[in-house]
């Protein structure tokens, strides 16, 4: 049978527009969300990262290898994450300045912070390891900042040269370290801190423009603009810090972001709408980390080392803090001394109980390696909660949350000369065998002791019979996890159990109690807080 030539073309045209058609509609329709927060506010926390808990991240990049500088003075103030401070600081009795200038060349030479990139090599960095090392922790999603205060892109960027795919390393270490958690099941998370790069260095520029030195200061060359990306005008710097934020977002694809800063500015919102939308695309659940920048309904609220969290929030949230001792101790550096597993372990008891989690920053080398105390940390939480992860995991707080120390237990560190931080909490070292934390998963609830009571006997007054724990109000086992059933007795004054000779750990003892009925699930009596919501970008 022929076809009339016209008839034919007709056709091809027919279909050539019902497929453009559909094609637009598959794009419309895959934009689910608008650059603004009657949209934005309608995306959901996945379950997912309800129920993790615990997350990995890393602070490392080129502000790592001024670790190994010897400075006299102690990390106070982010001091050690900012060296570009110093590296352009006007003063020449700066120390970081006098360090720079001695390890790598003086600024009125022409030598600056693109030059201390260089030597950021990252020449061990194996990300197999990282994510097996990750694994072992037990944590649910991890990742690294993928870029920080300084301008410095983690990845292979086509949209700078300040990055790592061309200047140090010559790899795509965000890349690699999302290809090695993929590979292991692990959700991924990357953090971006440029909002604050702006206004970092214009201070910096306005003091430098001061200085006789000025002239040859490569952060003031204008051909050194795809370096120095964020030296220019405003309008330059919220482009490119909009196209270095999408270009991660469709590249690797990560299943939770945060920002530190940025609400209300740089096209944040935009951003926000890209990532939602890539991920109804993908076919992915994803969320943000609200770092109090946010509408306090929007996404898992993060809260630094703490500072300003109240004792209960209603909705999902975690606690970010480094895994090193001190409160400013994000990045690495000679000398640096981290936590203990059980400090970190009491720590995310107590924080789950809350409703919240935890998000544990690492503190790698430069050279891409870790340290003893680094790893030990992470083994230790990792056989921690592989013995009592059902108690952590997808678990929600019963309606009494805890027990014993139920205040703030906030606290400061001190400097040399007096000066306070910001309020840190919770100081886990007041934490002891009389503090227990109960959260629940279904129908068995979970008492923590976070600790070993010298008696050999555990009272838990919360659950004396005065308090109705089910219906009809009746225990019917309580176990302990990583030991087995336990001998227990409940009167009006506690719940009374003895420990057997020999416990599963000393740091964090988990009591599995199962009930005959239905066991209370309301929800703790509890008030919160608001955050503000932010201003509208421009």
């Amino acid at each position: 049978m022929r076809i009339n030539k016209y008839l034919a073309i007709s056709i091809l045209l027919n279909s050539l527009v019902s497929v453009q058609l559909f094609s637009q509609a598959d794009s419309k329709a895959s934009q689910i969300y608008e650059a603004n927060w009657e949209s934005l506010l309608t995306h959901e926390v996945p379950q997912w990262a309800r129920d993790a808990k615990f997350g990995i991240y890393a602070h490392w990049g080129v502000y790592s290898v001024s670790g190994t500088w010897d400075y006299s003075k102690p990390n106070w103030g982010n001091a050690y994450i900012t060296p570009y401070r110093g590296v352009y600081h006007h003063s020449e009795k700066n120390e970081s300045r006098g360090l720079f200038e001695k390890q790598v060349g003086k600024p009125e030479d022409g030598y600056g912070y693109k030059d201390l990139a260089k030597q950021f090599k990252a020449e061990k960095f194996d990300p197999d390891y990282w994510a097996g090392l990750i694994e072992k922790s037990g944590a649910k999603y991890a990742g690294i900042a993928a870029m920080h205060h300084d301008g410095y892109a983690m990845w292979d960027s086509d949209v700078i040269d300040l990055c790592a795919g061309k200047l140090g390393p010559e790899r795509d270490l965000l890349g690699e370290v999302f290809t090695a958690l993929n590979a292991r099941g692990l959700k991924t998370f990357t953090s971006f801190h440029h909002a604050r790069t702006y206004k970092h260095y214009q201070g910096i520029i306005r003091k430098l423009k001061e200085q006789p030195i000025a002239a040859k200061v490569d952060l003031l060359d204008m051909n050194l603009d795809n370096y120095y990306w964020f030296a220019g005008d405003r309008e330059i710097f919220e482009e490119k810090r909009y196209a270095l934020t999408k270009e991660v977002i469709n590249k690797y694809k990560p299943d939770a972001i945060w920002f530190d800063g940025g609400a209300g500015k740089f096209n944040t919102e935009r951003v926000l709408a890209d990532f939602f939308n890539m991920a109804e695309r993908e076919g992915k659940q994803v969320t943000v980390h609200n770092k109090g920048n946010f509408p306090d309904n929007f996404g898992v609220f993060s809260y630094e080392n703490g500072h300003q969290r109240p004792l209960y929030v209603s909705r999902t949230w975690e606690d970010d803090t480094p895994s090193a001792q001190m409160f400013f101790d994000w990045p690495w550096y000679k000398g640096i001394q981290y936590k203990k597993p059980r400090d970190v372990v009491v720590r995310l008891v107590d924080l789950v109980a809350r409703n919240g989690g935890l998000l544990l920053s690492l503190n790698p080398r430069p050279d891409g390696t870790f340290d003893k105390g680094q790893e030990d940390l992470l083994i230790g939480i990792g056989e921690w909660l592989a013995q009592n992860g059902e108690a952590i995991y997808a678990a929600v707080p019963y309606k009494i949350y805890a027990e014993g120390h139920t205040e703030r237990l906030e606290y400061h560190e001190t400097n040399s000369k007096g000066k306070k931080t910001r309020a840190v909490q919770p100081d886990t070292r007041r934490l002891n065998w009389e503090d227990v934390r109960f959260t629940r998963k279904g129908n068995t609830l979970y008492a923590t002791v976070l600790g070993v009571p010298p008696s050999g006997k555990v009272r838990i007054k919360s659950l004396s019979s005065q308090t109705v724990i089910s219906t009809p109000d009746m225990i019917d086992r309580v176990e302990l996890l990583g030991s087995g059933p336990v001998e227990w007795s409940r009167t009006r004054k506690a719940l009374e159990i003895q420990l057997p000779k020999t416990l599963p750990n000393q740091w964090a003892l988990v009591f599995k109690i199962s009930v005959i009925g239905e066991l209370d699930k309301s929800k703790p009596d509890v008030k919160t807080t608001r955050m503000k919501l932010p201003k509208k970008t421009n």
